[in-house]
């Protein structure tokens, strides 16, 4: 790519002092009293990146603008890459005005400056400029300063840091009288009082010329003196003056791009800009290699990352250190053969599986490597055992051994080799006696990794749970105590069988256990353990605990004997889950919307849940309602962020179709589902219900129509719940059914805060349980009737017995 010039303006609120010197070795903007800085800075490819950094924690940055002026090829040409020009003075030499855009094509600022001694004058012919390399505007060169024997003068004295010793003066000189026959200019010009320059003659056609010079000094003086055989004295037109600077080197790109595959995998939103410039992102270090910088190490420890380790991480090919440890890691270890610095390299703690490969014994720098706690399989190659520096640690792998025949089940470290000497002794009765002994070991053996395999599922190994301090650990035995050994089933979800329990001091629990095939049962544990050890709200769940115990995961509960909202709504048995009239419907959903409040509102970072629907809103024997199952659960990690990169997870009709349509996660995706629940109570149907005619399957499709003339009570009423005829207020039903319609907006930013959903259903509960409630039949005779043969009709929203199990929708990138 060709490299750009470009002409940096920053125009600043106030001035302010940037990117202090003596740290960083990069550029400083003066308290000048003058509100901008200039840069000429050569680009070598796309990006600028341009950083602000406090001196002290008690400033307070502020940037208001930073505009980039392309610059013609050629010009300023003692620029180069790595380098940068800052502006100390630029000056329009005997003007009356100062001179940017138009008059400057590429809108430098020329200020005003007056020569003691100097008489100022000025031309109205145009000046030809054409033949300078920086073409300075044919404005600026029609005024000048002349004297008749000598002309002093000193630039400004800035206070300049000491990085560099490398300037540069441009001095810009045009023939503006009109000189007789016999008359001639001729100067010379001294720096700090030596001459670098003699007679210096000027063309009388009024074309420009420029002369430049470098100097290790930023006090710069210099003088232009008449010559002996000059009949004028010397005349300066404008001038240039400048620092040269390195710039802070970008990373290089080969790096650069294998940290944008990564940070877009596990959807890091804190790496931004240029991963070393000036302040490395986080968890990354780097160094300088002969021009380029190079990434060095990489810490991505107990980042909360799921997925498999990107393959672009082979591009890191100056790393030393790499810790992926403590994550939710799946997958076979890519091929990382080509980092051939890296020392140590850190994987423990995560579900990781395959074979332990080859080619980290071609890493002949590599001087640890940890592997424990993962799903790592096969027999670990003998060259890596055989490798004499290096420490390997790798217990916790069920499924690894050492060599053939021989697994692990406790830790070993690289220094302890297994040897297992077997004494032959000569006696036919102890080769048989061994012999049986070995055959009984191999039997059961086989017999142990027969029902292992039928128990245990090959994704997952013995879990690392987060937070273990906060959440009480149950052992197997206690699970079994208290559920009765799992005798009392009291429903199934995605997660895998609940169970019904009860603990010494009689509390009621529910138990989660988790299912053999439920692929994503693993990071839903973990999740949970996670979000519900650190949130605790009346309207939330209570995690009790968990049990990991012999690859056995549950999760322990708070047990909620009213049911689920979904039992109340769409349930077979009306014993056990009585219909609930209005009132309690908005008592239950208003108890959800403020545990939803507190995800986004009381947690920092925010929790945005994923997964609201009926179901997840539990009830306990009073009808109070909580919101539960936290399995798809995110946690924003940056508080400032609108939304999250993440694959697309929930239940088919309550999904946000524009998370679905763009993976970009918001607190308005709850907000979306929340809308859903809230059609469900006012509609008594289900979101996706396949019995009912096409144009009614989808609950959100169906009432669209209607919703856009919620104002209108007789639409309200058409697609009201049956069951609610003359039992709940006109108005109340109202403010729900239009909250409904604005928390399903196709656009988030029209959707409701969740806050303002915890308002609004405060009100219409206030309309219920007002004296002058009004009931839709009081609104028209005529309406009373529609509506009286409307109740008559028969409505197919009674569920199957078969449609008992929860629907999940998940579709994963």
């Amino acid at each position: 790519m060709d490299c750009n010039k470009f002409l940096a303006s920053i125009s600043l609120w106030r001035p302010l002092i940037c990117c202090p010197p003596r740290r960083y070795g990069f550029d400083t903007i003066e308290q000048l009293g003058v509100p901008r800085g200039e840069r000429v800075l050569l680009s070598s490819g796309e990006v600028v990146y341009i950083c602000l950094i406090r001196i002290t924690e008690l400033d307070n940055l502020f940037l208001s603008a930073i505009e980039l002026r392309t610059l013609e090829k050629g010009m300023y040409d003692v620029l180069k890459p790595g380098q940068i020009l800052r502006l100390l003075g630029r000056k329009n030499i005997g003007a009356q005005t100062r001179v940017r855009y138009p008059h400057d094509r590429f809108d430098r600022l020329w200020d005003l400056f007056s020569i003691e001694g100097a008489q100022n004058i000025s031309l109205v012919e145009t000046i030809f400029t054409n033949n300078t390399i920086n073409l300075p505007p044919p404005v600026v060169m029609q005024t000048a300063a002349v004297t008749n024997y000598s002309m002093n003068i000193s630039l400004p004295q800035y206070p300049i840091p000491q990085m560099t010793k490398s300037f540069l003066l441009l001095l810009y000189f045009a023939e503006i009288e009109k000189l007789n026959v016999s008359d001639n200019r001729i100067f010379d010009i001294l720096i700090n009082n030596k001459i670098s320059l003699a007679n210096i003659s000027l063309q009388r056609d009024f074309y420009a010329k420029e002369i430049a010079f470098s100097s290790e000094t930023p006090q710069l003086s210099f003088t232009l003196n008449r010559a002996s055989s000059s009949t004028r004295g010397p005349i300066i037109n404008a001038l240039e003056h400048y620092q040269l600077l390195p710039t802070q080197p970008a990373t290089s790109s080969m790096d650069a791009q294998a940290l944008a595959v990564v940070r877009q995998r596990f959807n890091i939103e804190n790496w931004i800009s240029d991963p070393c410039f000036i302040i490395p992102w986080e968890g990354i270090q780097c160094t300088n290699i002969f021009s380029s910088v190079r990434v060095s190490e990489i810490n991505l420890s107990r980042r909360n990352l799921t997925g498999s380790i990107p393959a672009a991480l082979t591009q890191l090919t100056e790393v030393i250190h790499m810790s992926l440890d403590n994550n939710h890691l799946t997958g076979a270890l890519p091929n990382l053969s080509d980092l051939s610095k890296l020392e140590t390299l850190y994987l423990q703690n995560n579900r990781l599986s395959g074979r332990v490969p080859d080619w980290l014994s071609e890493l002949h720098n590599l001087r640890e490597l940890v592997i424990e706690n993962n799903n790592f399989s096969g027999v670990i190659p003998q060259q890596l055992l055989d490798h004499s520096s290096l420490e390997i640690r790798y217990s916790g792998n069920f499924y690894l051994c050492m060599n053939k025949g021989e697994c692990l089940s406790s830790s070993h470290s690289k220094g302890t080799k297994v040897r297992v000497i077997l004494g032959v002794i000569a006696s036919g009765l102890v080769i048989m006696g061994l012999a049986f002994v070995v055959i009984t070991l191999i039997h059961r053996k086989k017999k142990f990794e027969k029902d292992t395999a039928s128990r245990i599922p090959d994704y997952y190994s013995i879990i690392m749970v987060p937070n273990p301090s906060k959440s009480r650990s149950f052992s197997l035995d206690e699970m079994k105590l208290c559920t009765e050994n799992f005798s009392h089933n009291i429903g199934q979800g995605g997660f895998g069988l609940v169970f019904w329990g009860k603990l010494q001091d009689e509390k009621q629990i529910a138990v989660k256990v988790l299912s053999l095939f439920s692929k994503q049962g693993v990071a839903q544990f973990l999740n949970e353990i996670d979000l519900l050890s650190r949130v605790h709200h009346r309207n939330l769940v209570s995690l009790l605990g968990y049990c990991n115990e012999s690859r056995d995961l549950m999760l322990v509960y708070e047990y909620m004997p009213g049911g689920s909202l979904n039992d109340h709504l769409y349930g077979s048995n009306p014993l056990k889950y009585p219909e609930l009239d209005w009132n309690t419907r908005l008592k239950v959903v208003l108890d959800a919307a403020q545990g939803l409040e507190y995800l986004h509102l009381g947690c920092s970072p925010k929790i945005i849940h994923r997964d609201v629907k009926t179901a997840n809103i539990l009830l306990d024997k009073k009808f109070n309602g909580k919101l539960g199952d936290f399995g798809l659960s995110r946690v924003a990690m940056d508080e400032e962020a609108s939304d999250v990169f993440t694959a697309v997870r929930g239940t088919a009709g309550y999904l946000d179709p524009k998370y679905f349509s763009t993976h970009m996660l918001t607190e308005k995706s709850d907000v979306y589902s929340f809308g859903v629940v809230l059609l469900e109570i006012m509609c008594g149907r289900r979101p996706v219900d396949f019995r009912l005619s096409e144009e009614k399957v989808d609950l959100v499709r169906w009432v669209t129509p209607y919703a856009e003339q919620f104002e209108d009570d007789v639409q309200v009423l058409e697609v009201l719940d049956k069951r609610l005829v003359n039992n709940c207020d006109l108005k109340s039903v109202s403010t729900i059914a239009k909250l409904a319609r604005r928390c399903i907006a196709e656009e988030p930013s029209c959707r409701p805060t969740v806050s303002e959903v915890v308002m609004e259903i405060k009100e219409a509960i206030k309309y219920e349980n007002g004296n002058n409630a009004t009931t839709f039949r009081d609104v028209s005779e005529e309406i009373s009737i529609e509506y009286a043969d409307l109740a008559n009709r028969h409505v197919s929203t009674t569920e199957s017995e078969e449609h008992s199990a929860e629907t999940s929708f998940v579709k994963q990138l």
